[in-house]
């Protein structure tokens, strides 16, 4: 008997032990390593990056020479570059930070991100306190002779070797988001002859908005990165979170094609017709709207902050009511209005110097701070001069 019990705790012991190598296997195969190839999503940082259609290799890996207390123990910011090649050409050159710890009190947003920074388009979809999700669409210039961080440094040496040719102009959509505890800042560099096709050696390298704004078909190619840069930043949120199930479509390119923004409806519409929860009719009529459906954002472009426009439209109906009782007391229209006028200048004075006190009282008995800007060491340099589309 005890033979035998010693048999059955071997076997135990055996089954167990494959079942952990099993269960390592895949936490293994997730490792990335430089000359990998990858499709759909690549994990960095214990997070999904989405990865347009298409097979794209790892060409470099690092770290970023990173440091900001005020973040607190993040651990360090993981870097990779991942390119996406034609022939011997490179189309797409992906740069991907994430941090490796999760933070306590969040990560702020990046310059990119800031109005009137020479972006061709900029869209802050919310930024709270800790929360931030941001894309912007802007030319950069960079080649094989460009220095960068840690990983593209060995990018350049992978693509030296593998012999490939880099355009030196750049149409970058840039992505930031982030929660009270995790980032991703990701900027997906696209060779403008993806979004010009065949006429692209014909056009010139200046991409910033006054030149483009005179070429119709530049034009056409920055309305189109623009178009999938604002819906793709959907895929980029799923990502944080680990949600990304289905492969994104396609980077934009000169053949037309739904834009981003409804790839990810129609793979969910998709689903839910697959598992029986819509019939065919409401799916075929559901993924034609989607087809056309475009996101809408009004940006706040008032130049006015808002305790000055609260005082306005308080004080707009205040000045008639101090007048009223003014006229009351002293039957005469020019004392009364200069009583209520007096009122309203140095009211109005007192009402946004209080607000903004309270304001500030209250933002400050949190201790996050969504403007603090959290930059990393990128690849290459943003060039043109500022317009938005």
């Amino acid at each position: 008997m005890k033979i035998v019990g010693r048999r059955v705790r071997s076997l135990a012991g055996s089954v167990l032990a494959a079942a952990a190598c099993a269960l390592l296997a895949p936490a293994q195969a997730l490792a990335l390593n430089v000359g990998d190839t990858v499709s759909g999503s690549v994990e960095l940082g214990a997070k999904q990056i989405p990865l347009p259609a298409g097979k794209w290799t790892v060409a470099g890996l690092g770290s970023q020479q990173f440091s900001m207390p005020e973040v607190g123990a993040f651990g360090t910011i993981r870097s990779a570059v991942l390119t996406l090649t034609r022939d011997d050409r490179v189309v797409a050159v992906l740069e991907i930070n994430a941090n490796a710890l999760p933070s306590a009190d969040g990560w702020g947003r990046t310059k990119g991100c800031a109005p009137e920074q020479g972006q061709l388009m900029l869209i802050n979809r919310y930024r709270t306190g800790w929360e931030t999700s941001c894309q912007f669409l802007r030319p950069t210039r960079f080649g094989l002779d460009t220095p960068g961080p840690a990983a593209w440094e060995q990018a350049r040496a992978t693509l030296r070797k593998a012999k490939q040719t880099l355009p030196d102009t750049w149409l970058t959509a840039g992505f930031r988001v982030s929660d009270r505890h995790d980032l991703i800042d990701a900027r997906y560099h696209i060779s403008p002859a993806l979004l010009l096709g065949p006429s692209a050696p014909a056009r010139p390298d200046d991409w910033s908005a006054e030149a483009t704004k005179t070429d119709p078909v530049r034009q056409g190619a920055v309305q189109a990165a623009a178009a999938w840069t604002s819906g793709f930043g959907a895929w980029m949120e799923r990502g944080l979170h680990n949600a990304v199930a289905e492969p994104p479509g396609p980077l934009p390119e000169a053949a037309s094609q739904p834009p981003s923004y409804a790839d990810l409806k129609l793979a969910e519409l998709a689903r839910l017709h697959r598992e029986g929860r819509i019939d065919k009719a409401t799916y075929d009529a559901q993924a034609e709207r989607a087809k056309t459906e475009a996101p809408e954002y009004k940006p706040n472009t008032s130049v006015l902050s808002n305790s000055v426009r609260k005082n306005i439209s308080f004080r707009s109906i205040g000045t008639i009511v101090d007048y009223g009782i003014a006229y009351l007391v002293t039957a005469n229209p020019y004392i009364s209005w200069g009583i209520a006028l007096t009122l309203n200048a140095t009211d109005s004075v007192w009402f946004v110097l209080n607000d903004q006190y309270w304001d500030d009282y209250y933002a400050k008995l949190n201790t996050h701070d969504a403007e603090r800007l959290v930059d990393f060491t990128y690849i290459g340099e943003f060039v043109g001069a500022e317009a938005r589309l």
